[in-house]
């Protein structure tokens, strides 16, 4: 016999959905009518299963399931925590910050892995972006919200988490245990490649890293530069005010960097205040699907201001503000209240994730790279040598080709100048 609960959440699951898509978004709501037609669907689905299911279903819990799944259709960010969930776990991650180094979102139901922390046991150990954790300690991440996977990930440093990782080209997921570590920030790094050419890598835009980048581009001008790779992937920490003031340094005087704005229709403005540290420079910019928040704030004002050729993967495409509300019976409710806009008016986040993100003008790597990889490093059985070895290499060769690519790029722009 199934499980009552099971079918229960499955039901009001899908009703729920269909309300995060229809109605939830209340803005986009005419007299509120399309909202009111979800809630009666949604009542009508409530009494048939409670007069007519084969067994007295577990409501409560079909609701709670039901409100997950609403988060979900909403985007891959905002949460519903039960209160006494949230308290609980607030209770025991009390103090303790040490984790493995994963910066996570939510997709496909379960949660997804944005970007790993180098230098962390996570970024050694091969999980990579585009990673979905199936459990955290044992917990289906299906099953919980992106607050609490996150809150799992913390502990107490030394302590191990254990993961089972979905990824692709592999029919069964990958178990491994990673320590937890107190992480420190990567550095911000620069070096010239070649003569006239510098490669300067942004791992974080966390506060005072204007200040860092500045620095490393004043050492870089010293060297005789005239063409500049910027590297911003895998990088997906960081703040607005951070993004802000390295992208100025890169722009003319008002600029606009970003706009930020909620339901109201109202936005504030960020525009560049100070000359361009570096001018008549030829720059390529680095990006790839683990660019997130702050990176793809920067990406997308280079980008659109024309400073920067993009070279890369899509990014991340998370560019909201979230903001935490509590509710009546104690849950704590974690919901986008306000998106970044890039120059020309979109979103950097959209509502269709194939939608979000900075997409690059030069796509890198080639699907055949990948294919070539997987075909010339696996034997003839695939899932024995698709370890964490294997696609430490595979991200390895990717990033090398992204890198040629870029300086490909940036010879090319330069012989064409000197011609």
């Amino acid at each position: 016999m199934f499980s009552r609960t099971k079918i229960s959440i499955i039901l009001l699951s899908s009703v729920f959905v269909a309300y995060g898509l229809v109605g939830g978004l209340l803005e986009r709501v005419s007299a509120g009518d399309d909202a009111y037609k979800g809630l009666r669907v949604f009542t009508d689905v409530l009494n048939k299963v409670r007069e007519n299911y084969v067994e007295k279903p577990d409501l409560g819990r079909a609701m709670r399931g039901g409100l997950h799944g609403m988060m979900e259709a909403l985007d891959p960010y905002s949460s519903l925590v039960d209160g006494e969930v949230y308290r609980r776990m607030e209770e025991a991650k009390a103090g303790k910050t040490a984790d493995p180094g994963i910066i996570l979102s939510r997709r496909y139901g379960y949660a997804y892995v944005v970007s790993t922390v180098p230098g962390s046991t996570a970024h050694s150990g091969g999980v990579r972006t585009g990673d979905l954790l199936e459990t955290i300690d044992g917990q289906m991440t299906a099953e919980i919200s992106l607050w609490e996977a996150r809150k799992l990930l913390v502990g107490d440093k030394g302590s191990s988490v254990s993961l089972r990782v979905i990824r692709a080209r592999r029919s069964i997921p990958i178990s491994m245990d990673l320590v937890r570590e107190e992480l420190d920030l990567p550095e911000v790094s620069a070096r010239m490649v070649e003569d006239g050419i510098g490669a300067l890598t942004i791992p974080h835009f966390q506060k005072g890293v204007a200040q860092d980048v500045s620095a490393k581009l004043k050492m870089l001008l010293s060297s005789g530069l005239e063409g500049l790779i910027v590297d911003v992937r895998g990088t997906a920490t960081g703040t607005l005010e951070a993004a802000v003031e390295v992208s100025d340094l890169f722009l003319p005087v008002d600029a606009m960097i970003v706009s930020v704005g909620g339901r109201s229709g109202e936005k504030t403005d960020f525009v560049s205040t100070s000359e361009p540290l570096i001018s008549d420079i030829r720059i390529v910019l680095l990006i790839d699907g683990g660019s997130s928040g702050a990176a793809e704030v920067f990406a997308g004002a280079l980008k659109d201001h024309a400073i920067g050729e993009t070279v890369g993967e899509r990014t991340d495409g998370q560019g909201s503000v979230q903001t935490l509300f509590t509710l009546e019976d104690g849950s704590i409710l974690e919901i986008l209240t306000q998106l970044f806009y890039r120059y020309a008016g979109q979103p950097v986040q959209s509502r269709q994730q194939k939608d979000s993100g900075i997409s690059p003008e030069i796509q890198s790597p080639s699907p055949d790279l990948v294919t070539s990889f997987y075909f010339e490093n696996t034997g003839d059985d695939p899932e024995a040598t698709l370890g964490g070895e294997f696609y430490q290499e595979l991200n390895q060769a990717i990033r090398e080709a992204q890198f040629e690519e870029g300086l490909n790029q940036i010879r090319g722009q330069l012989l064409m100048e000197a011609a």
